[in-house]
């Protein structure tokens, strides 16, 4: 029998929609909720977010981006597993259950018993070195910022013979993660916003995320054997300058000149993510120590711990233990 035209478009709409389906399916396998890419064309994921004539931010948001945000991942919201506010995730949206430790640590609080460190051996030879999780959350000592005020990007730029900290940027939850969804690691944009970089980075998204901790030395993904290949470079996209394949040689830089090594690729050795968390730390630190990495200027205990996971220069007694 020939098709008639109905039935031609009738069997090309269900291609189409087919087509749709399978794009989304697709994006649902790397991102989650509503940041999903190439939803389809009959959704109400938008409106979770957006208004088209009563947005009350930028972008047609209905909140500001960081207060939207934490309409999902804040305390006291349902719509996500992961509350970055309080550093704590569980094991579904509906937040049933005990909360554990997130591994990036929180904005606000964070479980990281940065006290109470064991394990690691002199020279960073032993990937077995133990922070363990607090039982009580402690509100946190340094932290990424998110609230779109100007703060200083360390070390942002090239190599430069005149001093130059970096710049000042202004971020928030949208500047490293992609709301839309992209099907990369935690959704995370291949080039910050404002970073200035002219190269991303893309972290593959891991099969299973696993977004908790019980061992907040263990930085590895389990579930995306390079991970820890990537992330330090993509830390450099912002921090250009603090990633170093060698240890302890000019830079040419006038201020970051002889760098730490941070681009190693195993468990316990040197990068970033093995010594800094991503989100906020509670570590604590001296009084008249500094604590902040960039100046010399001591300041109070408590404050500035620079994201690490350890108290004082406990990171660093990781892995140089034996060296008096």
């Amino acid at each position: 029998m020939r098709p008639t035209m109905w039935m031609t478009r009738r069997a090309a709409a269900l291609f189409g929609c087919c087509s749709l389906l399978l794009i989304f399916a697709a994006g649902a396998s790397a991102d989650a909720g509503p940041h999903v890419q190439g939803q389809p064309l009959l959704t109400d994921s938008c409106a979770l977010c957006h208004r088209a004539h009563t947005a009350r931010a930028p972008h047609l948001l209905t909140e500001p981006e960081t207060e939207l945000c934490f309409t999902c991942h804040g305390s006291a919201a349902a719509g996500a597993s992961t509350d970055v506010l309080d550093g704590v995730g569980y094991e579904s949206a509906k937040r049933s259950g005990k909360p554990a430790a997130l591994r990036g640590g929180g904005f606000k609080y964070a479980l990281i018993d940065s006290a109470s460190p064991s394990g690691q051996s002199a020279g960073g030879s032993d990937p077995d070195g133990v922070v363990p999780v607090l039982s009580e959350q402690a509100p946190v000592t340094s932290g990424h910022s998110i609230d779109g005020s100007s703060q200083m990007n360390w070390g942002n730029g090239p190599i430069s013979a005149e001093p130059n900290y970096g710049n000042t940027i202004s971020l928030s939850c949208g500047s490293c993660h992609d709301p839309h969804g992209n099907g990369n690691y935690r959704i995370l944009r291949p080039i910050p916003l404002e970073s200035g970089a002219e190269t991303g980075v893309t972290i593959p998204e891991a099969p299973i995320k696993e977004y908790t901790t019980t061992n907040y030395w263990d930085v590895e993904e389990p579930n995306d054997p390079a991970f820890l290949k990537n992330i330090s470079a993509w830390c450099a996209t912002c921090h250009t300058r603090f990633l170093s394949s060698t240890s302890f040689t000019e830079s040419g830089d006038a201020i970051f000149t002889d760098r730490h090594i941070s681009a190693q690729t195993t468990q316990g050795s040197a990068n970033c993510i093995q010594c800094h968390v991503a989100h906020g730390s509670n570590a604590a630190f001296e009084a008249g120590v500094s604590t902040d990495l960039h100046s010399p200027t001591p300041v109070g205990a408590g404050l500035g711990s620079s994201l690490l996971r350890v108290d004082d220069r406990g990171t660093c007694r990781m892995c140089h233990a034996g060296e008096e």
